[in-house]
């Protein structure tokens, strides 16, 4: 049954989905090939894939798709922020992936026919998208009979026709993959080299002791790192420095809180409709879904333990129609009323036939099968021939044991609240039920809850207020210096946005900052921002600094640089110092006493895992170790931390299972095969101007 629902209860949305497409195409075909533009001064080309257009209507139009698809894999009709952030994010890579592997499907004759498509109903070849969707969840049956007609009907129905189209187009890109990578794979394999070589370097174990003397020894002020040495070790090292354009800046927040008058008023307005509450007459239903901020209210039956601990005293004592309140709550002020106390089960057990409301006459269908089951038919044949819940149907009507929140709420009501034998008709959203109780749990009290809530919110003025000061210190701090005096005697917080991509959506804890981040891209550096708006908040910023330039700049990485170079130089003077001990001494323990450290011993280190205890990863170090005769003292060895000398001790052999290692470089070559995209790509010119639009 949910299986049919999760298509048919979108029926709505996607009507109005297709309909909205439609009319973006067209008026965006218009206007762009009229001359006009809704984007002042931007090109239609939202990006380039090795200098292949791609146009802001495709991008768009495949992204509306794909939001309909997400909301209809999540039976939700409306997406959040960061949801469609992803998504747009999602939408690019499949757009350049597709441009990206279309070419490489067409030069190796990489294709999917018609039969293909068709082998994705049968039992054995079934898509896991389609099993899934066509599989009951009680008995684990996939329904391929209920697959094939619902995609042979989709052209009779918006919604299944949408999600057959869009499904059928994910399910070929990916067998086009899926051919692709299994005719890299027939290339691979792997080499009695590759195996040989993995086995000693897991086999063979070294045994040895060391000692370190570290970079620290040395003080960093008495090593001296010129300017020019920073530059001509960057300039070796450029690619370690490559970057995309990116800002800095530094934003003040300012919350936009409401005031004490704003608190007094909302608690007003609360008090005011206690009144009409505590009114016999008030249906509270729709008093609350019409003017409470937690609207729409849904009844719903309470166990005392599941309810609010602010409320459970209040239950206790309370009588039918009591209302507590005004209290203070999640920034709100708050009523709850005692609408119901009643004595109800925990679980109830029913079967079920549903007669869809779409179909012809089916009040009279519905009455005839009531008629039926209530004169002793077989209730289990009456549903296996009749209930369009397929999920059920096959198991009589059968629903089993559920709780009053599994159900649709007037079908809940009716079995909750019938006498166990009961047969009775109910109508739902979902059409009509013939419904026969069975059996119910164990009873308990519950209550029925209705809270009316109202936000504590900022009113307009004092929104003008708060934006009043904002704009003094907008107009009064409009250069660097004063902008970051202001902070100072105001002793106000500011934060810092760091490495801000021109594609950025998210910024700290700031709400929707797309606006902030394009500005950031337009504006001059050290210039003030306008004010923003965002969320519950003003927010005012500076640009501190612009990266437009391929490489960072030698200023920004110096520091590293210099680390780097003291690490450099404080090891030629240990190595110095070091080769003159080892020439001076007969033994390991004597390096050691001279240089004022302490022999340590490692054992069972190997070269494929070159962990050394108290040392960590240690490759410079198990490597120089695998090339030392036995007991014989080594040079000494630059390391991560410092300078080692070792002696090799003895080494021994472990044992490796030669198959496991042969599929494990099997697995690790799978893996590059999936990365060959990534490789692909790094050799196409791809242009993203997804800012100009978003």
């Amino acid at each position: 049954m949910a299986t049919l629902e999760t298509i048919r209860n979108k029926a709505g949305i996607l009507i109005s989905v297709f309909i909205g497409l439609a009319l973006v195409a067209f008026i965006l075909t218009d206007l762009l090939s009229s001359g006009s533009s809704m984007f002042t001064g931007a090109s239609n080309e939202i990006g380039t894939v090795d200098g292949n257009s791609i146009s802001y209507e495709e991008y768009q139009y495949r992204l509306s798709q794909l939001e309909e698809w997400t909301k209809m894999q999540y039976q939700i009709n409306s997406l959040d922020e960061n949801t469609m952030n992803r998504l747009m994010d999602q939408n690019w890579d499949l757009i350049v992936r597709e441009s990206i592997m279309g070419n490489q499907f067409e030069q190796l004759g990489i294709s999917v026919t018609d039969k293909e498509m068709s082998l994705i109903f049968d039992q054995e070849n079934t898509h896991p998208s389609i099993r899934q969707m066509f599989t009951d969840p009680q008995t684990g049956i996939y329904n391929q009979q209920m697959a094939i007609e619902s995609y042979k009907g989709r052209n009779n129905n918006p919604q299944a026709n949408f999600y057959w189209n869009y499904l059928l187009e994910q399910i070929k890109v990916e067998k086009l993959n899926l051919k692709y990578t299994d005719l890299i794979s027939k290339g691979l394999y792997t080499t009695k080299s590759q195996l040989e070589n993995r086995i000693n370097y897991k086999q063979t174990t070294y045994n040895f002791d060391y000692i370190l003397k570290p970079y620290t020894s040395i003080t960093d002020s008495t090593i001296k790192v010129s300017d020019s040495e920073i530059k001509s070790f960057y300039n070796e090292h450029l690619d370690n420095y490559k970057s995309e354009p990116n800002r800095e800046i530094k934003y003040v927040i300012f919350d936009i809180k409401p005031s004490e008058k704003d608190n007094s008023a909302t608690k007003l307005r609360v008090e005011k409709a206690k009144t009409r509450m505590e009114n016999p007459e008030t249906e509270i239903v729709s008093f609350i879904t019409r003017n409470s901020d937690n609207a729409p209210y849904i009844p719903k039956n309470e166990k005392f333990d599941n309810i609010k601990p602010i409320l459970q005293e209040f239950v206790k004592t309370a009588n039918v129609n009591d209302i507590y309140g005004p209290y203070f709550e999640d920034n709100a002020y708050k009523l709850t009323k005692l609408v119901a106390i009643k004595e109800l089960p925990d679980s109830v057990k029913a079967r079920h036939i549903l007669i869809r409301t779409e179909t012809p006459n089916s009040n009279k269908i519905a009455d005839s099968l009531l008629t039926l089951a209530k004169d002793g038919a077989d209730f289990a044949e009456l549903a296996r021939e009749n209930s369009a819940d397929q999920g059920s149907a096959v198991n009589g009507g059968d629903l089993g044991w559920f709780s009053e929140d599994k159900m649709v709420k007037p079908f809940s009501d009716a079995c909750f609240e019938g006498n166990i034998g009961d047969i009775i008709k109910v109508q739902s959203q979902l059409g009509y039920h013939i419904i026969h109780l069975q059996d119910k749990g164990n009873t308990t009290q519950k209550y029925e809850l209705a809270t009316f809530s109202k936000n504590v919110l900022a009113s307009q003025e004092t929104r003008q207020e708060i934006y009043s000061t904002v704009t003094k210190f907008a107009t009064e701090n409009e250069t660097a210096d004063k902008f970051n005096n202001a902070i100072t005697e105001q002793n106000l917080q500011s934060r810092m946005g760091y490495n801000i991509k021109i594609n950025d959506r998210q910024l700290g804890n700031l709400e929707s900052p797309r606006q902030l981040i394009k500005w950031a891209f337009d504006a001059s550096l050290n210039e003030t921002s306008p004010i923003f708006e965002l969320g519950n908040n003003f927010v005012i910023a500076l640009l501190t600094q612009i990266q437009d330039e391929e490489y960072l700049p030698v200023t920004k990485v110096a520091d590293q640089i210099k680390t780097e170079l003291l690490k450099d130089k404080k090891a030629e003077i240990i190595i110095k110092e070091l080769n003159a001990t080892i020439k001076e001494s007969s033994s390991l323990s004597s390096v050691a006493q001279k240089a004022n450290v302490q022999v340590k011993t490692a054992s069972g280190v190997t070269f494929a895992n070159p962990q050394v205890s108290g040392l960590g990863f240690a490759p410079a170090l198990v490597g120089a170790v695998s090339k030392l005769e036995q007991n014989k003292i080594s040079n000494p060895v630059k390391g991560l931390n410092g300078v080692y000398v070792l002696k090799l001790t003895s080494t021994g052999k472990s044992t490796v299972n030669a198959k496991t290692e042969k599929e494990a470089i099997t697995q690790e070559m799978t893996y590059k095969v999936y990365r060959a995209f990534d490789a692909i790509k790094k050799g196409i010119e791809i242009e993203d101007n997804r800012y100009n639009f978003y």
